[in-house]
């Protein structure tokens, strides 16, 4: 027989365990360390629905201000590669220097050109009259070939808003285990439904279309690397992260005398 003192002893430790694996167990499920992981974006089911999940984006408000509302060339049953391939250009058609860009949607330097670079020289040489800019897609990967699909699938006025969504959130969708899902989803923001985004990524004219142009870069110019620029048909060309700098040093020389 136990005496008192052995007694509370006892029910003393028995009420400190069960007050333990209380504690244990209300901070495992309301007070655990935030996860660290780069959330997933939802399904291709969720990203056909009218309204995102947040988690699509970095900056959900500035993609879908960009993108949206969606449009019926979006969803079209006859789509035009033609009009899908030709140059999409930034600037005055008549400018005296012409900068060709050629960029992969998954090269990093080339979501850091979009991002940071690009915007100064559109300021202070493509919005000055000095040069305009010639957007090309050169893929290094499938992945980035199927986001250019997509990007040229778009209405024509979304096309370089499609594309800065698709830069500036490329750690995002191209880190998903399923990449292609992280593209449907962005594509949603522009109203392209998941039927739409099939028929774009699987169109082999369009696929076909973007290569040649890749290659006929590759014979022209001997591009090897993203992002690479040539300027007036191949008088200068600058590869890899330049400084905006060097951008405004060759235009200011191809139009000297000008």
């Amino acid at each position: 027989m136990l005496n008192k003192s052995s007694k509370g002893i006892a029910i003393g430790i028995v009420v400190f365990v069960i007050g333990y694996f209380t504690i244990t167990l209300f901070l495992s499920k309301g007070n655990a360390a935030p996860n660290e992981q780069v959330p997933e974006i939802p399904s291709v089911e969720q990203a056909a629905s009218p309204a995102p999940s947040d988690k699509a984006v970095i900056e959900p408000k500035k993609a879908q201000s960009l993108l949206a509302p969606p449009t019926a060339t979006t969803t079209s049953s006859k789509f035009d590669v033609a009009a899908a391939i030709k140059d999409k250009v930034i600037g005055n058609e008549n400018a005296p220097v012409t900068i060709i860009e050629y960029t992969s949607l998954t090269c990093s330097y080339c979501a850091y050109f979009s991002e940071k670079i690009r915007p100064e020289i559109k300021r202070l040489l493509i919005d000055t009259g000095k040069a305009k800019l010639i957007f090309r897609d050169f893929p290094l990967d499938n992945i980035a070939l199927r986001g250019s699909m997509m990007a040229r699938c778009v209405p024509e006025d979304k096309f370089f808003s499609m594309i800065e969504v698709l830069f500036n959130n490329q750690k995002r969708w191209i880190r998903n285990k399923d990449p292609l899902v992280g593209l449907a989803q962005l594509g949603s923001l522009a109203g392209m439904d998941e039927n739409a985004f099939k028929k774009c990524t699987q169109n082999v004219e369009l696929e076909t279309a973007i290569l040649d142009v890749l290659q006929k870069a590759q014979r022209k110019y001997n591009i090897r690397a993203t992002p690479t620029f040539v300027f007036n048909d191949g008088a200068e060309k600058l590869t890899g992260a330049r400084d905006v700098a060097e951008f405004v040093k060759i235009v200011d020389k191809l139009t000297k005398g000008k």
